[in-house]
């Protein structure tokens, strides 16, 4: 099976860094957001994985040498919504695809997530739906697609993982919005296109999901990093380590408190510092700061 991974766009709710790194890129729990998402496919047997580039995506392409596996990629020369994105990948073929957004990671068994028959799209309660794409149900069975309405009829969010059982249909429905020029905020949306498919008879069915990690701003980027962190690092004299922490290949750190909940990067340097809940990213050079719930540039110039 296919898999499509949208990576196009400049994530600027984590600009500074977003403007130097493509934001797939920004690690969590010691290694790329990408890696939390490629691994998974391709341990699941995904045969070919389509990257929709834009926003540096040379840093995409070079980044997956260190991963074995075919892959493609697809530059989206205009912005023009996650549908248009989406829409670059598919073929004309009555074989089935798996899109994953680039800024959202999930534990799941992938193999849940196919079918011979019907669609099937990732979803989970959320407290703010107004900020997601929200479905209706009946049973199993989703009855309509919202794209991030003022008074939503559910709290069911669209979690950004999303299995079509034929490409061509879903290529046929995008194509079809684009056609009839239908836009939500400007944008071609993929959720507008389910709702060609639902009017057309094709059959969608929910998969409820008890929880999926957010890596899009932030707040939930360093959520994520708390969620996924595990014990990773060498021995440092002298440095009180309060786990979880992850730290990088060729650090130097000295007089420190690191921690809980704090991933440092390669080649960084900590001198007399204090850091809890905190993305310390490569190359970082740091000394007397005292800081939590921070994510820092390499040059240690710039803060989230």
């Amino acid at each position: 099976m296919k898999a499509i991974l949208p990576v196009a766009g400049y994530g600027t709710r984590l600009r500074p860094h977003t403007d130097k790194i493509q934001k797939t890129l920004l690690p969590i729990a010691g290694k790329a957001t990408l890696d939390h998402i490629v691994e998974p496919l391709l341990d699941s047997g995904v045969s070919e994985i389509t990257f929709i580039i834009g926003h540096l995506g040379d840093q995409v392409v070079s980044h997956m040498k260190k991963h074995t596996g075919r892959f493609v990629y697809i530059e989206q020369k205009e912005r023009l919504g996650l549908g248009h994105a989406v829409l670059q990948g598919l073929a004309d073929k009555d074989e089935p695809v798996l899109v994953q957004l680039g800024d959202t990671i999930f534990d799941i068994n992938l193999d849940d997530m196919r079918a011979p028959d019907r669609n099937i799209i990732a979803v989970g309660e959320v407290d703010d739906p107004s900020r997601f794409g929200i479905v209706e149900l009946e049973g199993k069975r989703i009855t309509r697609f919202h794209e991030k309405v003022k008074n939503p009829p559910s709290n069911l969010a669209i979690t950004g993982l999303y299995y079509f059982y034929s490409q061509r249909k879903l290529k046929r429905a995008i194509e079809q919005l684009i056609a009839r020029d239908i836009r939500t905020k400007g944008e071609y949306q993929i959720t507008d296109a389910f709702s060609i498919m639902l009017e057309q008879g094709e059959l969608f069915e929910a998969y409820l999901m008890d929880e999926w990690y957010d890596t899009g701003v932030p707040e939930t980027y360093l959520e994520t990093n708390r969620k996924l962190l595990k014990p990773d690092h060498d021995e440092y004299p002298g440095t009180l380590i309060n786990e979880p922490v992850h730290i990088g290949k060729g650090c130097t750190i000295e007089r420190s408190v690191i921690g809980p909940f704090v991933t440092v990067m390669d080649n960084c340097t900590l001198i007399d510092c204090n850091i809890s809940d905190s993305i310390i990213l490569e190359g970082a050079a740091l000394e007397g700061q005292k800081f939590s719930h921070r994510i820092v540039a390499g040059d240690g110039s710039e803060y989230c």
